[in-house]
């Protein structure tokens, strides 16, 4: 009987029949959203062992959130089967993504730079996992159970059925990937007079080869203590092995057996070193494979940073038509800041609508003379490079709105090594002749400021210049950051980079800070690069100036965020900014790197400043 619906889903065509059970794209039918829903065999259900396992470990798996683990949204037990409920994989198309075997079928000759991307996204999605509370393996990781799907910035991978065969059962595993290979290729299961099992039905040669060829595709993933002795206690060594077959195959194009030449022996223009990484990987004995993987490829690949493939490694971008017809990979080095064309927004005037009526009068009507374009060019402020990965923000022993503390994965970008000083902020408003931007929006309070207008000249007051500018309304912030051709940063972005890399940290300076590390619980503002930095290079990440992020501000969004880990951007409406650092006159603990302030875009504060940041492009 063929399966159409499954509770509230629509199953709409099957993905594939494996050893851990029978894969569906479906559909919500109150949601109207496509899911993957893996319907397990059905004889577990009345294995009271598999259920005790089913009910302690889907809790954890359902937990797991990597941008490059597929997702598992629900848990079904209906008509005496159970279901798992999984994020669906597509593409930018909204096509079903192809798992890695279909993949390498289809473009046989990936570049070493987007092999290398490919093994950075997969090492730290087993990292990530191998280092939970009870960490938790998969087990049975192979060609069919990675997915490529594609996106604007190149294929990505995503791992799917993580720690499903602990559920299955382990010792049960390989048997059911040969029941499961012989049903799917209408292979029937007799029993001679002996007792013995043998194939009987349909079997011709092409059909021969293709259960041979899945055959060999899944157990060279399985480690020597899966083999031999069906040991799954050390399951994350078990990954690191597999981690170390996928890498051989994807150089070799074929699996490691006996004797096996190293890629440097075979590929002579290589750029980095695989075969020592490929070697810790493939130790006989588990205890001898090292770990954690992304620092074990930092070591013996020889790359600089493991998590800036964006930064420091040859980036790929995808070019891919309608029904796959055509897909290259185009490679460049070198990351930098994308400034954006610069754009001033002034406030206009409009025509006068009663000047047909005034032609006859002596006094001619007011009209305002053309604003000039001043050459006055801006003072740039140096930038630091954020690397893409997967980082932790929020606090869980912080304020409410800071719960809980979830990870995210992030582009790169480039951030203001300091924020905007006065100095800088003058010639911004030289250049636009006022202190309102192009709908009338206050850009600057300047008796809040600094900054002084006198006769309609613009000055700063003595020793000030190279202090943070304050008084800066969102809106100001905004208008200056567009005519440098930059942009405010993100809430998520800001706070990654106050951590500067050190996630374990509680305000940019470690565990503690006092302040002869950063301005606050003080009188003033204090000149830029007057502290030490983070160790990202950045300046007064803690204390001198709140600083504006682009975000709308929702007390409960980091809740929801949970939900969209990918470089999240902030709610889509709001009535209060977000503000972040502290300044000089905050206490101790509103320095707190996860700490949270907000306040109206319109509001003019003498402790409210901003910097800018960048998007990050790749060139040769």
């Amino acid at each position: 009987m063929i399966m159409t619906h499954f509770g509230d889903y629509e199953l709409l065509r099957p993905l594939g029949r494996g050893a851990l059970g029978q894969t569906y794209l479906a559909e919500h039918r109150l949601l109207q959203k496509q899911y993957i829903v893996k319907i397990l065999p059905e004889e577990l259900s009345s294995d009271a062992d598999f259920i005790t396992r089913f009910e302690t470990h889907i809790v954890q798996l359902a937990h797991l959130n990597h941008p490059h683990i597929a997702k598992i949204y629900n848990a079904l037990f209906l008509d005496k089967r159970y279901a798992i409920i999984i994020e669906a994989i597509l593409d930018e198309d909204q096509q079903p993504s192809l798992n890695l075997s279909q993949f390498l079928q289809k473009f046989p000759d990936l570049p070493e730079e987007t092999i290398l991307c490919f093994a950075q996204q997969v090492s730290s999605a087993l990292d990530y996992a191998h280092i939970q509370e009870k960490p938790l393996a998969h087990g049975t990781l192979k060609l069919s159970n990675i997915l490529v799907r594609y996106t604007s910035k190149g294929p990505e991978t995503i791992i799917t059925d993580f720690g499903l065969s602990q559920i299955i059962g382990p010792l049960a595993v390989l048997s059911r990937i040969y029941h499961a290979m012989s049903s799917f290729y209408s292979l029937e299961i007799g029993c001679d007079t002996n007792g013995k099992n043998y194939a009987i039905g349909p079997w011709d040669e092409a059909c021969a080869k293709e259960v041979h060829r899945s055959f060999v595709e899944q157990f060279p993933f399985l480690s020597p203590e899966q083999k031999r002795q069906f040991n799954w206690t050390s399951q994350p060594k078990a990954d690191v092995w597999a981690f170390g077959v996928l890498l051989y195959y994807l150089l070799m194009r074929k699996f490691p057996e006996g004797f096996f030449d190293l890629p440097s022996q075979k590929i002579s223009d290589l750029k980095w070193q695989w075969d020592a990484l490929i070697c810790s990987c493939l130790q006989t004995e588990p205890e001898m494979r090292l770990g954690p993987l992304q620092e074990k490829m930092s070591e013996l690949v020889n790359i600089s940073a493991l998590s800036s493939c964006e930064a420091h490694l040859k980036r790929l971008q995808a070019e891919k038509y309608i029904m796959g017809t055509k897909f290259s990979f185009t490679t460049a080095c070198h990351a930098k800041p994308i400034l954006n064309p610069q754009e001033l927004t002034r406030p206009s005037f409009e025509p006068d609508p009663g000047a047909i009526f005034q032609a006859e009068m002596t006094v001619s009507p007011y009209k305002p003379k053309p604003q000039v374009e001043k050459a006055i060019q801006p003072i740039l402020t140096n930038m630091v490079i954020i690397p893409s990965g997967v980082y932790l923000r929020g606090s869980n022993q912080g304020a409410r709105d800071e719960h809980p503390r979830h990870s995210i994965h992030m582009h790169s970008f480039a951030l203001d090594i300091h924020p905007i000083t006065n100095e800088q902020f003058a010639r911004f408003l030289e250049v636009m002749g006022g202190e309102k931007d192009g709908q009338n929006n206050d850009i600057i309070r300047l008796r809040e400021s600094r900054i002084k207008r006198s006769g309609g000249k613009l000055s700063i007051e003595s020793g000030y210049a190279k202090h943070p500018v304050v008084g800066i309304t969102w809106y100001g912030a905004i208008a200056y950051a567009k005519w440098i051709g930059k942009r405010l940063p993100t809430e998520a972005e800001w706070e990654i980079a106050s951590y500067g890399g050190k996630e374990d940290f509680l305000y940019p300076t470690g565990q503690d800070i006092d302040r002869t590390q950063a301005n606050f619980f003080s009188s003033d503002t204090t000149a830029m690069l007057s502290y030490p930095p983070n160790e990202y290079g950045l300046y007064d990440m803690a204390g001198n100036v709140y600083e504006w992020c682009q975000d709308w501000y929702d007390y409960q969004y980091y809740d929801l965020s949970i939900q969209e880990p990918n470089h999240p951007q902030g709610p889509p409406q709001g009535v209060y900014r977000v503000l972040r650092g502290g300044c000089w006159k905050s206490l101790k603990e509103d320095l707190r790197c996860s700490h949270r302030h907000r306040n109206n875009p319109g509001t003019m504060n003498g402790t409210y400043g901003f910097r800018c940041a960048a998007d990050v492009a790749i060139n040769p």
